[in-house]
């Protein structure tokens, strides 16, 4: 039987008096010493290790190091027969996760661990879903272990799921906010999603009782409260900026505020070779890979508000449009990062602009979306028309989430468009 132990390893000099912090694994007639970069003089092992205390300090320590026996006790299964090289890798692989080994006797059982993660490998080898909903799943299942560990398929009951919604929707989270009951049907929808896909494949039994036959996954699409027209019109007619960088991330909203409200990551794949005629003529990448059924392009007739824009913020020395993505052959991590860096960077200016300009709402990047489907709507357009500008597949979409769901100020004059 193997035994771990935290000691101070005396087998070489001691620098400045002080000796390496090591992790001894002793495993039949196996020895292996494994440093946790930290020094310690004699006196402070044994303060913290040999002496009883109840300081807080000490216990904090005492902690620490308890979570590195507590990772090697978790590798030790997986590595059989026993063999130290692999098992010093694995321990200090910062990517291994202990409590994700999944060995054939889960797989059998039908942990939750192993089918989320056979079901993201299967999908994202068949390209089915991309990077980001990978990272979604992941998320979950987090989520899941966070909850309670070690869960198989059985324990998924409309009462489990009752009791997981109580607690996401309550945790406190490092931002001090709390969890939305639409992010927690998110949640519901990957596990259906993972629970549906293993149940065809057979891995599930048809005899399991499916939770979702009782339990109804919460659709709540909170109320959306979207700047008025007068204040839309003050960005775009504001001239006077900090900085270019403000001026810049003022253009990048109202570019896509012109290109019928697109998501950024759109705009910034958005090529020259897009043009088509008198138009820009390009996919979603959100549906592009999954979309089945309804596929058809965005198209945006290049007006001369919107040509205007283009040349001044279009990089004729880059084949992108806005020139922010500086690789050809970009891999989907490299392409979430630059959004998500983009993103942060330019909402950050955005909302400094609209304090200044006194709108009554924050200023972001999601809002040019919001702004331009509620100003069609304001204007009397036809739902199905926005809908099909905004590339929904489906128009309950624009009208559950950007039209219906709308809240008028009161300093909103309702019957603005009127002759």
């Amino acid at each position: 039987m193997a035994t771990f132990k935290i000691i101070i390893d005396k087998r070489h000099k001691p620098e400045n008096d002080k000796y390496h912090v090591t992790l001894r694994v002793s495993n039949k007639q196996e020895v292996l010493y494994l440093r946790l970069g930290t020094l310690m003089s004699t006196k402070e092992y044994d303060k913290y290790f040999i002496k009883k205390s109840f300081n807080k300090e000490v216990d904090e320590v005492k902690t620490k190091f308890e979570k590195y026996v507590d990772r090697a006790k978790k590798i030790l299964p997986s590595i059989d027969p026993f063999d130290s090289s692999k098992f010093r890798d694995k321990f200090y692989d910062k990517n291994f996760d202990p409590d994700n080994i999944i060995s054939d006797e889960q797989k059998k059982r039908g942990t939750l661990n192993y089918l989320f993660q056979n079901y993201i490998k299967v999908k994202t080898e068949s390209k089915e879903i991309r990077l980001s909903t990978a990272n979604l799943m992941t998320g979950t299942l987090n989520n899941i272990n966070k909850f309670k560990k070690g869960l198989t398929y059985e324990d998924i009951t409309p009462e489990f799921l009752h009791t997981f919604e109580h607690w996401y929707l309550n945790k406190d989270r490092l931002d001090g906010k709390r969890n939305s009951l639409a992010s927690y049907g998110g949640l519901c929808r990957n596990i259906k999603a993972v629970l549906n896909y293993h149940r065809k494949k057979k891995v599930i039994p048809f005899t399991y009782d499916y939770p979702f036959n009782d339990y109804k996954i919460p659709n709540f699409v909170p109320p959306k409260r979207v700047i008025s027209n007068m204040e839309i019109q003050k960005v775009l007619d504001c001239k006077d900026f900090d900085n270019i960088w403000d001026e810049y991330a003022r253009d990048i909203w109202e570019m896509l505020y012109r290109l019928n409200g697109s998501n950024f990551i759109d705009l910034l794949l958005l090529r020259w070779d897009n043009i088509k005629g008198n138009k820009f003529v390009f996919y979603r990448h959100k549906t592009s890979g999954t979309r089945r059924n309804n596929i058809r392009p965005i198209e945006v007739v290049i007006n001369p508000k919107l040509q205007k824009l283009i040349d001044k913020i279009g990089d004729k020395e880059s084949q992108y449009v806005i020139g922010q993505l500086k690789q050809v052959n970009y891999t989907e991590e490299y392409l979430l990062e630059r959004n998500k860096k983009l993103k942060a960077r330019y909402n950050s200016r955005l909302k400094k602009l609209g304090k200044r300009l006194g709108l009554t709402l924050s200023l972001d990047i999601s809002m040019a979306r919001d702004a331009y489907a509620n100003t069609h709507k304001r204007a009397g357009t036809n739902p199905l028309k926005i809908s099909e500008n905004m590339n929904h597949s489906d128009p309950r979409t624009t009208t559950l989430h950007y039209l219906d769901n709308f809240e008028f100020d009161s300093d909103v004059d309702v019957n603005d468009v009127l002759l």
